[in-house]
């Protein structure tokens, strides 16, 4: 199959905070296990937005990044290298961004996640087309929509925390937060753990959308105390697993208050700010409760190809979590509807302008 693939597309290129333009750049050619996708649906991501505000650039130093925040994207293939043989033109696809080096003792011991030499693809799907590797690159089934599949990234980062919390069917978790991330925290805990889960907010319509996707408990902290209420909810005792997904330290600081005796509290937010971000903790909490503090961090390959059989199945549901469709011209007012969070999950479709 022949797809014609223009000179020049639009691509957003960061000149520093605050500072995104959509402009005409070269599409670029692929190397011999390179592919070019054209992009179809793109999900705004926090982090993109945040790497917007601060003029951050993914990628080799000093060279000019474009697409700059786009990772949570799919498309379709239209130009592959001469030695890719696992996707063809045409096929309908989703990439992971970021390159691991499969050499180095995280790699080897089935945590790329945390490879040491990895390195990013520049976070380029914020553009009509984006060059991707072979071995990254995965179909999608033909039932999957490209607004499904664009949640596949999210969702193996969900996939990462949630197997590092080891949930037991039965027991109470906490998800703080109730975005995007935390909605889907929330539905792998309930669905795919089996375990109550209690989620709290300020924002009544979030917690609304929490209750439909089957939230057992929601809790709006402009109204309630969440210790408190928590305590209340578990007959004293406090959640069994707290999930952050609100990168704010106060807010990561009160999970330790909520979570009970030999509980874990996953941090799974980054926090982006100038600086190194401080927290305050009680390490008494900590000791005394035999409570387990952990982080999770991105994913593994073999979790993205899990999160795309997820969705698939429809085990998790990812349609109800999007509230905006824009085309690619209408980019800034996209950031800004994600950024304020005047809904929940935002995609852009980079293949159309108007």
């Amino acid at each position: 199959m022949f797809m014609e693939i223009p000179k020049k597309m639009k691509a957003t290129i960061l000149y520093g905070p605050d500072d995104l333009r959509i402009e005409e750049v070269d599409v670029p050619d692929v190397g011999p296990h390179e592919v070019l996708i054209k992009v179809e649906v793109d999900a705004l991501c926090p982090t993109g937005i945040h790497a917007v505000h601060l003029g951050k650039q993914w990628g080799p130093p000093g060279v000019k990044i474009i697409g700059m925040a786009g990772h949570e994207f799919s498309g379709t293939v239209v130009k592959i290298g001469d030695a890719v043989d696992n996707v063809k033109v045409g096929d309908r696809v989703v990439a992971d961004t970021i390159i691991r080096c499969g050499r180095c003792y995280y790699c080897k011991i089935g945590k790329s996640n945390l490879c040491e030499n990895k390195r990013n693809l520049g976070y380029l799907s914020w553009a009509e087309y984006i060059k991707t590797v072979d071995y990254q690159t995965y179909k999608i089934p033909d039932d999957l929509t490209f607004e499904e599949a664009a949640f596949t990234e999210p969702l193996a980062c969900v996939l990462n925390g949630f197997e590092m919390l080891n949930a037991k069917p039965g027991k109470v978790a906490v998800v703080i937060g109730s975005g995007p991330m935390g909605l889907l925290h929330m539905q792998m805990l309930k669905y795919a753990g089996g375990v109550q889960v209690i989620i709290t907010d300020l924002i009544e319509d979030r917690l609304k959308k929490a209750k439909e996707l089957g939230a057992d408990e929601v809790i709006n902290i402009t109204k309630e105390d969440p210790e408190e209420k928590v305590k209340e909810l578990t007959n004293g005792k406090g959640a069994d697993y707290v999930v952050v997904t609100v990168g704010n330290t106060k807010v990561q600081e009160s999970a330790m208050k909520i979570v009970a005796p030999l509980g874990k509290v996953l941090l799974y937010a980054g926090v982006h700010v100038h600086g190194e971000p401080q927290m305050v903790i009680n390490p008494n909490l900590i000791h005394y409760k035999e409570v387990q503090l952990m982080g999770s961090y991105d994913k593994t390959s073999e979790q993205f190809q899990r999160a795309i059989n997820i969705i698939a199945q429809r085990t998790i549901k990812v349609m109800p979590l999007v509230s905006h469709k824009l085309p690619f011209s209408k980019l800034h007012e996209a950031i800004e509807i994600a950024d304020k969070r005047k809904g929940l999950k935002v995609l852009v479709y980079p293949s159309k302008w108007e």
